[in-house]
């Protein structure tokens, strides 16, 4: 058999990491991702790793999120060099996360060396050539593929629905069974396919970051048409902080469908992601990880998924550039919870400008840049210095890529059994809400996962 302990996720919303034992031996990490968002939350990641990286067999990665997969470079700077399993969309856009991480892990130090007093770290959590190191380790796992590579289990892994290549790993042992959610997706959206069900299982590992909430029930492309018209009214610029992988790509394609129903202005759209521009052209590549082909949908070599009037800015001079612009423009920029990437150059820039308007996109965790905006701050810390607010703040729920607290429980749903339950991935209130719903309404043992604890299987 085996056994889980919580050793990241738990409490918290980011962090992702959970180490299984199997009776035969082996040692592997569900997921390894970094803590995001408050900075007593983040100096964990400097922590001293609380498993031994050289004792590891391997790594099942559920997806490509920096909160799942982002301490991967320093486990292996740490002596870890075994296979990473996941699936093939999921290994190009961690790839591709992993080498924008390390630029602004290298970034921070320059900075901080620059300017001691920020409080930022001198010496990157890992680098450029640390990622490198990561790469060759990638073992694709297709979904629906079942694998007997770790002594004393097998495993496969099926579509979360969450973002490209996202999964749920199902772990077999002799009698037994544990699912890992990973983050859990939507229902009926436009690029992705719904989270797939799972029937049966003994323990269930899954994420709650929407266990105490639900998405409204506007669509979120008719949200996006009205606020890019205000934007446009107000004689402005409007700035879409998004995730460069997923929202990006969902936000383009909600332009261009408010564009073939002539439901918004006519507006110049700038996509200032590199990593977003390549995260298309993976898309691309994975139709088997798409609810569509978008080859066979907008054409071969297509990059803004259907939107038209976009200009893909990829040189820091040419980003630097949208700076001038102060009017008639949508620019999308990543991060999107505003804790990194060119947005925050943005941000710095136009956060003084009554006319402009930022709008958020998605979950904002405690403590981000993103979150302190949305409760309303009128002073801001930007690299260290002070930016008064003035600009509209504006926020659309709807393209979350997680599932809402009736969503998670219509997957949870899809059970024939009723596995005993362990919550992570979730503040301590959307955890015990959904714990409580699971136990009241579908008779799971379900409990939020507490830090330490180690869960027989």
């Amino acid at each position: 058999m085996g056994r889980i302990t919580f050793i990241g996720a738990a409490g918290v919303v980011t962090g992702s990491k959970h180490l299984l034992e199997t009776d035969s031996g082996a040692r592997v990490l569900l997921d390894c991702g970094l803590y995001q968002g408050a900075p007593k939350l983040t100096e964990r990641n400097w922590d001293p790793p609380p498993v031994d990286p050289q004792s590891l067999d391997a790594v099942i990665l559920s997806h490509a999120h920096l909160d799942h997969c982002g301490y991967l470079p320093a486990l292996v700077k740490q002596g870890f060099h075994k296979p990473i399993y996941c699936t093939p969309a999921t290994a190009e856009v961690a790839e591709l996360v992993l080498r924008d991480s390390g630029g602004l892990q290298e970034d921070e130090a320059a900075r901080a060396k620059k300017h001691p007093d920020r409080g930022l770290h001198a010496t990157p959590l890992y680098t450029c050539d640390d990622v490198e190191k990561v790469v060759p380790l990638f073992a694709n796992v297709a979904y629906g593929e079942m694998r007997s590579d770790i002594k004393g289990c097998s495993f496969r892994m099926s579509d979360a629905g969450h973002i490209l290549g996202s999964a749920i790993s199902e772990i077999f042992f002799d009698q037994r069974k544990l699912v890992f959610s990973g983050d859990i997706g939507r229902y009926g959206r436009p690029l992705l396919r719904d989270p797939s069900p799972i029937a049966q299982a003994d323990v269930v590992v899954c994420e709650s970051t929407y266990g105490d909430r639900l998405h409204p029930a506007n669509d979120p492309q008719l949200d996006l048409g009205a606020i890019i018209k205000a934007a446009h009214e107000r004689g402005g610029v409007l700035v879409i902080p998004s995730f460069a992988v997923g929202r990006t790509q969902e936000i383009l394609y909600a332009i261009g469908q408010l564009q073939a129903a002539s439901s918004i202005p006519n507006v110049p759209i700038y996509v200032d992601s590199p990593m977003g521009i390549a995260a298309d052209a993976i898309m691309e590549r994975h139709p088997e990880a798409m609810r569509f082909d978008l080859r066979a949908r907008f054409g071969a070599g297509d990059q803004n998924i259907g939107a038209r009037g976009v200009t893909l800015v990829q040189s820091q001079q040419d980003s630097i550039k949208l700076n001038d612009l102060q009017s008639n423009a949508v620019i999308i920029a990543s991060s999107g919870m505003a804790t990194g990437g060119r947005v925050l150059h943005h941000l710095r820039n136009r956060l003084g400008r009554p006319n402009d308007t930022m709008c958020f996109v998605g979950f904002q965790s405690p403590g981000t840049l993103g979150q302190q905006l949305l409760q309303g701050q009128k002073s801001v810390r930007i690299f260290g210095v002070a930016v008064a607010v003035q600009a509209h703040i504006d926020q659309i729920d709807g393209f979350s890529a997680h599932g809402d607290r009736n969503e998670l429980l219509r997957w949870f749903g899809g059970f024939t059994d009723k596995p005993k339950t362990f919550l992570v991935h979730g503040d301590p209130d959307a955890a015990a809400s959904l714990a409580a719903a699971l136990r009241q309404t579908g008779g799971f043992d379900a409990n939020a996962a507490v830090i330490g604890e180690t869960v027989e299987i």
